[in-house]
């Protein structure tokens, strides 16, 4: 599957993957049902609670020198493999943030 010429989670998908969306999104992505099929992709969603962020977000601001050392590792996508390499390997990061260019 492609969408403006670029692969999607979706059409990347190997046989059985898992694709768990974490982020509030304003506007859902398009998902091709179709590929979702072909490669018996399974969709998780997580929980969300829509007036958390609004609580917490004068302390992101505030503290964000903290909160940004929370994440050890920011790897381009281009390099997404190491990424999970890094994720799946006990005690080689605490969090990973996968990169995209605009």
């Amino acid at each position: 599957m492609l969408d403006s010429g670029k692969p999607t989670v979706v059409g990347a998908a190997r046989w059985g993957a898992r694709l768990v969306m974490v982020a509030v999104q304003k506007k859902g992505p398009e998902i091709g049902l179709g590929g979702m099929v072909r490669s018996e992709l399974t969709l998780i969603a997580s929980q969300g609670y829509p007036t958390e962020i609004f609580e917490v977000t004068p302390q992101l601001v505030e503290h964000h020198e903290r909160f940004a050392q929370l994440i050890s590792h920011r790897v381009p996508f281009a390099e997404a493999d190491r990424a999970f390499g890094l994720a799946l390997t006990p005690g080689a990061a605490e969090k990973v943030v996968v990169t995209f260019d605009a």
